[in-house]
């Protein structure tokens, strides 16, 4: 699926966009901006999901990432 956006930068923003780029996709570059955001985002996620862990779950968790 393809979603389509308009977005606005202020002028630094767009500045630093345009340098970063040097010339090629800047779509391309954003997408790829918004996949690390999401991927950070859910990171984050597991990771609170995991220190949200007590009792036999997090002694589970901890005995199956000791083997790692």
């Amino acid at each position: 699926m393809t979603v389509s956006i308009s977005i606005t930068l202020d002028d630094d923003l767009g500045e630093e966009l345009n340098a970063a780029v040097a010339g090629a996709n800047r779509s391309a570059f954003v997408a790829e901006a918004i996949r690390e955001y999401l991927d950070t985002r859910a990171v984050a996620a597991a990771a609170a999901w995991h220190a949200s862990l007590t009792g036999p779950d997090a002694e589970a968790f901890t005995e199956f990432n000791a083997e790692w």
